[in-house]
């Protein structure tokens, strides 16, 4: 029994991880995913991928993502741009227009870190009283 300023302290288990070691999401993981929230982090992105994902055979023209945006072209492309350069769209020249289809993925990569279950979406174990004064 260890003692502090005479009195004597009972020694108290701590644990300091609280999630299976398997769970927890490693520093390569954690940069590619904070890169794809980032990518989602828009509105106007959130909704050009749901567009693009219930679109006809998969694939949305930029002429017609266009229509449902009311901002100037460049403003649309470099959110298109975003979307591509996270790897959550593909872009294909047709002609004079761009064609985008969604890219499975990186989708997959969030939903498993977000699923029931997952390292970000499974509750912490529960501490009692007693264990959570004993860890501050």
């Amino acid at each position: 029994m260890a003692s502090e300023n005479g009195r004597t302290r009972k020694p108290v288990a701590v644990t300091l991880l609280m999630a299976e070691p398997a769970a927890v999401v490693d520093p390569g993981e954690a940069d590619t995913a904070a890169k794809l929230f980032k990518a989602l982090s828009d509105p106007v992105r959130i909704r050009l991928l749901s567009l693009v994902r219930y679109s006809p055979g998969g694939e949305a023209c930029f002429c017609d993502l266009a229509e449902e945006f009311d901002m100037p072209q460049p403003s649309l492309s470099h959110h298109l741009r975003v979307l591509v350069s996270a790897g959550i769209l593909e872009r294909e020249r047709r002609g004079t227009w761009s064609w985008y289809s969604v890219v499975p993925e990186p989708l997959e990569t969030l939903s498993d870190l977000l699923r029931a279950g997952g390292p970000l979406a499974d509750r912490p174990a529960r501490l009692t009283d007693a264990e959570r004064d004993a860890r501050c």
